[in-house]
């Protein structure tokens, strides 16, 4: 005969939805969060590359008459109202993130916060989207929606790196505090102007999309700059950034940094150079749609890779918690860990 589950265990463990402790289900909704913030950038740039950024051409409905599409907008409406109906499974991702940590919120408040910020985030895409298509595609509007997605991935990475680091035991072990005391501040101010120089990387980009002709629609506001100094603009962070991950990838051998900084920087520097790649192929073959669609999957990796290497960064840099504490926040983390 099976024993009942002892109602004291049941407590300690919560619910699925609810739990009291880190578990799969919160870092399976963490990556979870971030494929969906991700998932909005390729959505948003297939609404600009097929020109149909105006295929609902009102907000909050797509139409004065219909919330829906309608079969006379054709391809163009379906595009876009798509686009606007990912705002419900980003809804559902970030309310169930929300929940899953809602009773972790005073042992581990950082996790409720940034869940809190990514609930928020919701509404306030759908609004900066609701005024990009009310000001006819403005391309300082789209700029700002595009970069607000990229905060939401960062935001993302970061919870990904977090419940991982809290509840699973090996991670833990490679990520804990107090790493390369003497090469603290060297590590710390590499990892803030790899940040930086990505958020400006970033930025120009938007400026050389606005610039360029997929700005969603034939009518469309496009920026005056001249595209080809632009471009240079938007190249010269980019050396930058290289120059800086190659710099740190240097420090990281001669200096024994941390494996999981050392390890992420190299995942940081394929990515810009897939970037490259496809950032050179498109400007020299007139910027066609799917070079350019590929370039804004890079870019939405490419937040991710940089964030996820900051993090990690600051975290193994940490002097404080140094002092021995609790065993991860995961009953038999040691041997759960590979499921994980």
């Amino acid at each position: 005969m099976t024993r009942a589950s002892d109602p004291a265990d049941v407590r300690a463990r919560g619910s699925l939805l609810l739990p009291t402790r880190i578990t799969p289900w919160v870092r399976w909704l963490a990556v979870a969060s971030l494929l969906a913030n991700s998932l909005l950038i390729l959505t948003g740039g297939l609404v600009r590359l097929t020109g149909s950024g105006l295929g609902c051409p009102t907000w909050p409905r797509c139409t004065a008459e219909s919330w829906t599409n309608t079969p006379e907008m054709g391809a163009h409406g379906v595009i876009e109202f798509g686009n606007r109906l990912l705002t419900f499974l980003l809804a559902a991702v970030a309310v169930l993130t929300f929940l899953a940590v809602l009773r972790l919120r005073d042992r581990h408040r950082d996790l409720f916060r940034i869940a809190l910020v990514l609930g928020l985030g919701i509404p306030l895409q759908a609004v900066v989207g609701g005024i990009t298509v009310l000001t006819g595609l403005n391309p300082w509007v789209v700029g700002i929606h595009y970069l607000i997605s990229g905060a939401m991935i960062a935001l993302a990475t970061v919870l990904v790196n977090r419940t991982r680091r809290r509840s699973l035991s090996t991670v833990q072990e490679a990520e804990r505090p107090g790493q390369a005391p003497t090469h603290r501040r060297t590590v710390r101010r590499l990892m803030v102007g790899m940040g930086v120089l990505t958020v400006l990387v970033l930025y120009l980009g938007t400026l050389v999309t606005g610039t360029g002709p997929h700005a969603g629609d034939d009518s469309s506001a496009r920026h005056a700059f001249d595209a080809y100094l632009i471009t240079r603009a938007h190249a010269v962070p980019v050396y930058l950034v290289v120059t800086t991950v190659l710099l740190g990838l240097f420090l990281a051998r001669r200096q024994r940094w941390p494996v999981p900084v050392a390890s992420s920087l190299q995942l940081v520097l394929a990515v810009l150079v897939l970037q490259a790649l496809i950032g050179y192929y498109q400007y020299f073959n007139g910027v066609p749609v799917v070079a350019v669609a590929l370039h804004l999957v890079g870019s939405a990796v490419l937040v991710w890779a940089v964030a996820r290497t900051v993090e990690k960064g600051f975290a193994v840099t940490r002097t404080e918690g140094m002092v021995p504490g609790p065993a991860p926040d995961s009953r038999g983390a040691r041997t759960t860990a590979a499921r994980g």
